[in-house]
């Protein structure tokens, strides 16, 4: 491993570390946690694990093609990163035995990553000095992304009614105008640069446990991300159910009953075969960003 390399595996690190975080956090309604699979069962919490070392290699080389390539034309760099992203789905399907974990997460650290190692190129003394980024820093990758992933919507989604085999984002979209990660992609991750990240500041600067700040933070996510999974399950309507009952869980449990609350909650979205699995995914981009800037 050559010395950039090694210079570039603490912060590809972070990424991997942001998914078990996501998965160790309990309790998650209708999620895969420590305590229960939620809503799902055909997974749990070591298909998650294996899920997350078969993609480990793949976050490694992300942020490598982003440092090499950064001179490159940002849509030229999504397309190497897409490519490898491709790969990696299979190396992920081939550990969980063809279920989907982190199909859509993987696509989004492809870009993050990719738009992670050209950030640092171009700004080396963040390595050089091991410097933590600042909020500026991290909305300079997250723009950086969005402007790779440009014209990625109408490339992937314009056509589709010409397509057989739809898949299910490529569904969602014909049906609801659902965006998924692409959406989230191309507008340079606006609901963590405008949302989940200022959310998470504000509520760290009030000093409380960090435990409590990432259930709240989950929450806050669950109030306004179009959640494809949620909708796959259970329409429209139980999405917009699900947004207005976090919202209500968030704005009134008091820190000391929000444990009970959530794991109410939990219960709720089990029996009815509900799974936020694009909130979950966001949270782990929240928390790549913050291990970046040391928040947590």
């Amino acid at each position: 491993m050559s010395s950039t390399e090694k210079s570039l595996a603490p912060f590809s690190d972070l990424a991997v570390k942001a998914l078990l975080y996501e998965l160790a956090l309990t309790p998650k309604p209708g999620l895969v946690d420590r305590y229960d699979t939620g809503a799902h069962d055909d997974m749990d919490f070591y298909t998650f694990t294996d899920s997350i070392m078969a993609l480990s290699p793949y976050f490694h080389s992300y942020i490598q093609i982003g440092w090499i390539y950064h001179e490159e034309q940002p849509e030229k760099l999504f397309h190497r990163l897409r490519e490898l992203g491709i790969q990696a789905e299979s190396a992920m399907f081939a550990a969980t035995h063809n279920i989907n974990t982190h199909k859509g997460i993987n696509f989004s650290f492809a870009l993050l990553l990719g738009a992670t190692g050209a950030y640092l190129a171009k700004q080396p003394h963040l390595l050089r000095e091991k410097t933590f980024f600042s909020s500026k820093d991290s909305l300079s990758v997250c723009q950086l992304a969005g402007q790779m992933a440009q014209g990625l919507v109408e490339n992937d989604l314009s056509h589709l009614e010409k397509k057989t085999n739809l898949t299910h984002g490529e569904r969602l979209f014909l049906q609801h105008g659902i965006k998924g990660p692409r959406g989230e992609a191309t507008s340079g991750y606006a609901s963590l640069t405008q949302k989940a990240l200022p959310f998470l500041r504000q509520e760290l600067a009030k000093g409380k446990d960090s435990h409590t700040i990432q259930l709240q933070l989950l929450l806050y996510l669950m109030t306004f991300v179009e959640d494809g999974n949620l909708i796959h399950r259970g329409g429209i309507t139980a999405w917009k159910a699900v947004k207005q009952e976090s919202k209500a869980l968030l704005e009134n449990t008091p820190s000391e009953e929000l444990l009970s609350q959530m794991s109410i909650y939990n219960q709720k979205l089990i029996e009815q075969h509900l799974s936020p699995g694009g909130s979950a995914d966001l949270l782990s981009l929240t928390f790549y960003f913050a291990f970046l800037e040391n928040l947590l």
